[in-house]
């Protein structure tokens, strides 16, 4: 390797001349095809159109996340800001191999314990339901009414991530704090042979994609 290719490569852009952690011109293709495909399907109306697809997808990339997930509620950006849902804010703790344990959870408060993999750091977090009512949460007909257990546990998680597993969840929310709405469960509408018609352009790209990678080894 050249002086050049070392100062480049010690610089953060690679020696392909792609600055590195952003995606290479394959993944762009892929995504972009995703991205068209998702838009055309109409099934993802509430996301947005073909531009708020593709960040979402490839805000989902830096978490590690797949695009369906992401787009299936896992993570949405308000305002330039990510929102993660709970489920996956512990799905993402658990899969660094850190642990999270359920010490009480009602209607009233709800309390995590979490311990690090790594350092062994450990760190308790809890949120109660006259926190949610002291900060103007629980509105009539809202899930802060109907299903408290479950919101309890969504704040507590975005607590204990932000003092412990800061790494894995980066700047992101728990999915209402930005938006200010409650959790909604995503309905995805049923795929249909419509809807599929353009899967073999995501396909083909794919292909590209690793017969890129390849021919640059």
């Amino acid at each position: 390797m050249n002086e050049v290719a070392v100062l480049e490569k010690e610089s953060g852009v690679l020696v392909e001349g792609s600055i590195q952690g952003l995606p290479s011109a394959q993944e762009l293709m892929v995504y972009e095809t995703w991205a068209k495909t998702a838009a055309e399907s109409k099934m993802y109306k509430g996301v947005g159109a073909e531009a708020g697809i593709m960040m979402i997808m490839l805000a989902a990339r830096e978490y590690g996340i797949g695009p369906a997930q992401a787009l299936n509620g896992g993570l949405h950006i308000i305002e330039g800001k990510v929102e993660l849902s709970a489920r996956m804010m512990s799905a993402l703790i658990r899969r660094a191999k850190h642990s999270v344990r359920i010490l009480e959870c009602s209607d009233k408060i709800c309390s995590l314990h979490g311990k690090r993999r790594d350092t062994g750091d450990e760190f308790t977090a809890s949120f109660s339901i006259e926190e949610a009512q002291q900060a103007g949460l629980i509105k009539d007909k809202g899930a802060w009414k109907k299903t408290p257990k479950d919101m309890l546990f969504a704040r507590a998680m975005t607590r204990l991530a932000r003092q412990l597993f800061a790494d894995v969840i980066g700047i992101g929310y728990v999915e209402g704090e930005i938006s200010g709405d409650d959790p909604k469960d995503v309905q995805v509408t049923p795929i249909n042979e419509l809807q599929l018609e353009h899967v073999p352009e995501i396909k083909a790209a794919e292909e590209a994609a690793l017969l890129g990678e390849y021919s640059r080894k």
